[in-house]
């Protein structure tokens, strides 16, 4: 069965053309994450620059971990996107470190941070259904 190229595939070269079931998901997967990051950036910038108004969107307002974690994020996550979308390792590799760090930011300050919180749990399981995902892809290509 010959599959057609995608154009949108152009950075995998001809081997995307013949990528297993699994590893496609991995890819599509990957891709979903970068959108997300992008839309997390864009929030993010928005905090920063003041878009919110109120007590609890003011960028200055926020707590010093809070600060951090928003400014990580805004910076990081744009970076990260790029990767994942084209399916580079270095975009797996800097988007695992950036959730852990922001895992760890959010979790170890609550005080100030509120609903990142749920940021952080979120965070968590993206990475255990991208460490699932590529569990399933590997045991394909034992295959």
């Amino acid at each position: 069965m010959s599959t057609l190229y995608d154009p949108i595939d152009a950075t995998l070269g001809p081997a995307g053309a013949a990528m297993p079931p699994w590893q496609r998901r991995v890819l599509l997967y990957l891709r979903g994450l970068a959108g997300l990051l992008l839309i997390k950036t864009v929030y993010s910038w928005t905090l920063i620059c003041g878009v919110w108004d109120g007590e609890t969107s003011r960028f200055e307002m926020l707590s010093l971990a809070a600060q951090s974690a928003v400014i990580w994020a805004a910076i990081m996550n744009p970076v990260a996107a790029v990767g994942l979308w084209l399916g580079a390792a270095w975009g797996v590799v800097l988007w695992l470190v950036t959730a852990m760090v922001q895992i760890l930011i959010n979790v170890s300050a609550p005080e100030g941070v509120g609903r990142l919180v749920i940021v952080a749990a979120v965070e968590t399981v993206l990475v255990a259904v991208y460490a699932w995902l590529t569990y399933k892809a590997g045991r394909e290509a034992e295959r």
